[in-house]
């Protein structure tokens, strides 16, 4: 069975961005992982932070054609989105609270609980907080 891989809001701005100077490393684990056939796990949460990240105008097309990628994918089992239901955001909420010493994003902690939830080792990142939070990330800088 092919492994599951988080993607978290990183890897799909460097992907969509040219500019992003993670953007060729992002592409070749997305190559990576597509060779691996990796399975996609992510958040509605993400989504929207991706989505709001290419708000502006000039990007909106990218939001698009990100959003319909992954939709695609889902139609084939390829990917997932957890739906951030309202016991969700309550134990996200919780972790946040629990870990004042962090800088991590209530969508963090949702992220790393759907992980957990999931037994997800790997995310497709560059944030730091999930590897302070125990998971590898496959994106460097």
């Amino acid at each position: 069975m092919a492994e599951t891989v988080f993607w978290d809001t990183s890897a799909f701005v460097a992907l969509g961005n040219a500019d992003d100077e993670l953007h060729e490393a992002a592409v070749a684990v997305s190559g990576e992982l597509a060779r691996e056939r990796a399975r996609i796990l992510t958040t509605d949460a993400v989504l929207t932070e991706v989505v709001n990240m290419f708000s502006r105008s000039a990007f909106r097309s990218m939001a698009g054609q990100i959003i319909s990628a992954f939709q695609e994918s889902t139609q084939s089992d390829a990917a997932r989105s957890v739906q951030v239901d309202n016991l969700l955001w309550q134990r996200g909420w919780q972790l946040f609270l629990e870990r004042p010493d962090k800088d991590w994003s209530l969508t963090d902690c949702i992220s790393f609980l759907v992980m957990r939830d999931h037994k997800v080792h790997r995310a497709f990142t560059s944030d730091h907080h999930f590897e302070q939070a125990g998971y590898a990330c496959l994106l460097r800088t």
